[in-house]
């Protein structure tokens, strides 16, 4: 998605939005009283993506706590050469209610749909088409209920749209896409702030925090030595993140985790006759378990854990990461955040920072949520 902000707002047939400054944060914002109306328009640039639609973004907060408000936005299509100034052959019209935050003047984003209400990428019958004039009005009309009395704030209006899939980067797969959208939302379309390494560096951070949480999991056999108490994980593991289930070849049933180290040091305390593990704790990279083996087994341990997966590169060798492709936006909005905490010092870089870092966070939660459950267990098949 390309995002095209919108800095000036050209004034309707009714009353206007209020230019205002915020007396704490001097953030720059529009005041919107109820009915208040504003218009503004672009020409579909040649990188439009036929057949795709437009969408408005913006953040705004309200002194209000759980009130609704409600907007309507007019899309206006007008074809040069074709249509004039004073027809409206083509229009649509859409109406969007929200309510506010649960505390006062939090801010809150807001993405909609403003085209192709009957078929995407139109609107009315009209197809979207690069070289189009299209106009769109903003107006705050009555919520269906429990119609917020303030002013809404609206601190920052941008529309976004797909483009074409122009290749900037020279990376392969799916992070040749990650690349590019980064750089789209950056507003940088030929890489002279994000190279491509840093986009990469921060990619790569990006599975290593997924991994921190435990996103990616999998079974594995490791060798269970006679008499010996613990395993060094990192040996014969060197990917794993944390181990959330034990069993020990040949029971039916999984080593039961101690909650402590003091724990397993009273059970060898008592005695330490090798036999069948059946309790275990992981300390550091180390794994403990009592009691220990009596028998070498070169699969003993069956271990159900999350790992970090192979860096990702540019090339045909690993460029596609393991998740589904629908949540690659985790890593643009993760990169989006590093990209503006290294520029910080840019004006509102740190706005932007938030920005994304919110984002990222949603959309982690969205991608945790349809990972395997936390409660999930390993059904041993030796």
């Amino acid at each position: 998605m390309s995002e095209i902000p919108v800095w000036t707002l050209i004034p309707s047939s009714g009353a206007v939005p209020s230019d205002l400054y915020d007396p704490v944060s001097q953030a720059g914002y529009r005041e919107w009283e109820l009915n208040d109306e504003a218009r503004f328009g672009i020409v579909v640039p040649d990188t439009y993506r036929s057949g795709s639609d437009f969408f408005l973004r913006w953040h705004e907060s309200s002194s209000s706590v759980s009130a609704n408000h409600r907007w309507q936005v007019i899309a206006l299509l007008l074809r040069p050469e074709v249509d004039a100034t004073d027809e409206q052959d083509e229009v649509e019209t859409s109406a969007f209610e929200f309510e506010s935050a649960a505390a006062t003047d939090q801010l809150s984003t807001r993405i909609c749909c403003v085209t192709g209400s009957a078929q995407a990428g139109h609107i009315g019958d009209a197809a979207i088409a690069p070289g189009d004039l299209l106009s769109f009005t903003i107006k705050r009309i009555p919520a269906s209920e429990n119609e917020d009395p303030h002013a809404i704030k609206v601190l920052a209006l941008s529309l976004m749209m797909a483009v074409l899939e122009t290749t900037v980067s020279e990376c392969a797969g799916r992070v040749g896409g990650i690349v590019d959208t980064v750089r789209d939302l950056f507003n940088e379309s030929l890489g002279g702030f994000l190279s491509d390494d840093f986009i990469l560096r921060s990619i790569n951070r990006c599975q290593q925090d997924l991994a921190q949480e435990g996103y990616w999991r999998r079974e594995s056999w490791i060798p269970a030595s006679s008499g010996q108490n613990h395993v060094d994980l990192l040996t014969l593991l060197p990917d794993y993140q944390d181990v959330h289930q034990a069993r020990f070849s040949g029971l039916d049933h999984a080593m039961k985790p101690l909650p402590g180290f003091q724990e397993y040091q009273e059970l060898k305390t008592g005695s330490n006759v090798p036999g069948l593990p059946e309790y275990y704790i992981v300390q550091n990279d180390r794994m403990y378990v009592w009691p220990p083996p009596n028998v070498d087994l070169q699969s003993g341990y069956c271990l159900y854990h999350s790992y970090l997966p192979d860096e990702l590169t540019c090339s045909s060798a690993n460029p596609n990461p393991p998740l589904p492709k629908t949540h690659d936006m985790v890593f643009v909005y993760f990169t989006l955040k590093q990209a503006f905490l290294r520029d910080r010092h840019a004006p509102g870089a740190d706005t932007k920072f938030n920005e994304y870092s919110r984002l990222y966070e949603q959309e982690k939660q969205n991608l945790l949520g349809e990972a395997d459950p936390p409660g999930m267990s390993l059904r041993c098949y030796r």
